[in-house]
């Protein structure tokens, strides 16, 4: 019967789908990222990178994001007017929680910027 129980007790923790926002800065860049769990393994992401620095600004950005369980990434973004849109979608991974923290990597012109994304709502 216990067994039953924490059986139960897992399965009430995972998710059957959500939107979630994200968000988080550093010297150089503000983050946005906004992810649709459409069930517990697919997801749909999209969101804005936007260059805030004090360098020039970088014509291209590669970026990472994730938890240890699921990782995604982009190489050869364009900005434009500083901004540059992320997205990705994935069947059959772990899906992004709304208390994740998400782990953010942005490399651009020989730089790399790491940072946390936290759920916004």
């Amino acid at each position: 019967m216990s067994l039953l129980i924490i059986l139960l007790l897992g399965l009430a923790g995972c998710s059957n789908g959500g939107i979630y926002e994200f968000s988080g800065t550093t010297d150089n860049w503000e983050v946005f990222y906004m992810v649709d769990v459409i069930n517990e393994d697919e997801q749909e992401a999209t969101g804005t990178l936007k260059y805030v620095g004090n360098g020039p600004m970088p014509e291209t950005v590669n970026s990472k994001i994730g938890t240890t369980l699921t990782k995604m990434g982009q190489t050869g973004t364009p900005l434009t007017d500083g901004k540059a849109k992320i997205g990705s979608g994935c069947e059959g991974c772990g899906t992004f929680q709304k208390n994740d923290e998400l782990e953010m990597e942005i490399m651009w012109d020989g730089q790399t910027e790491k940072l946390i994304l936290t759920d916004i709502k």
